[in-house]
């Protein structure tokens, strides 16, 4: 089967991946785009832009720590599936009687823990209206839809205004699913992966031990990553079940 077969039938399946960033099973970075049919390689057209440069003097050197930084999450992740790299999963469309029309996002127990934690302590800092409480925490039970919940991991940020989390897909073709321990659910039963492109290993040149380290490493590329999910289409705020219903 050739790629654009498998992407488009990816694409029937869990609907709201185009336009999210991707990591193929070849290690490229990338998004599908938003027909459905191709896979289409971020090459960062702001290397050939002049005047960005010039605003941005360090931005060659933070994308080339970022492409060492993904190489390492890439082999980290396919070679010894360290589950920490995991944010959550996706299920498919029809999978579940929820309100959205797309696929549906599992967030691991400690990431909605965190945001839990982080979203508390911007109401008692005062920071959110508790008036707005009820409709921005909707979490349907622990689980969103794509479009809601890939926007809220991208765009959240802890009380002190870190980034700590970037959704990357990963999708286990059945080829590669034999073998793979570790990871929980098994990725027979769910091979749509969320992982987090801010995950960092412990080490020399990435802060403490633990987790996602070296949140401010790369800043102006995850600017950039943020909002081309904004130009892609993958996040349009219209598109949020909330604002497609009223209570009357």
């Amino acid at each position: 089967m050739d790629q654009s077969a498998v992407i488009s039938e990816l694409a029937a399946e869990y609907a709201g991946i185009e336009g999210f960033y991707f990591l193929s099973t070849r290690g490229e970075f990338g998004y599908i785009a938003a027909d459905g049919r191709s896979y289409i390689k971020e090459t960062f057209p702001q290397l050939d832009d002049p005047e960005f440069l010039a605003q941005h003097p360090r931005f060659i050197e933070e994308l080339h720590h970022f492409t060492h930084d993904l190489n390492v999450l890439k082999i980290r992740y396919l070679d010894s599936h360290e589950p920490d790299i995991e944010l959550g999963y996706l299920r498919p469309t029809n999978e579940g009687e929820f309100p959205w029309r797309c696929a549906t996002l599992v967030p691991q127990k400690d990431v909605l823990d965190t945001l839990y934690a982080d979203y508390d302590a911007l109401l008692t800092k005062g920071v959110k209206d508790p008036s707005q409480a009820a409709a921005e925490n909707e979490l349907f039970e622990g689980v969103r839809g794509i479009h809601h919940g890939l926007d809220d991991l991208a765009n959240h940020q802890d009380n002190f205004g870190v980034y700590h989390y970037f959704p990357l897909l990963f999708y286990w073709p059945p080829s590669m699913r034999a073998g793979v321990r570790g990871l929980v659910p098994e990725v027979a039963t769910a091979p749509m992966r969320i992982l987090n492109l801010m995950w960092r290993p412990a080490g020399s040149g990435y802060g403490d031990a633990g987790g996602a380290q070296g949140y401010g490493r790369c800043t102006t590329v995850f600017t950039i990553l943020r909002n081309n999910l904004e130009v892609h289409g993958a996040i349009d705020r219209h598109r949020r079940v909330e604002n497609r219903f009223e209570i009357g």
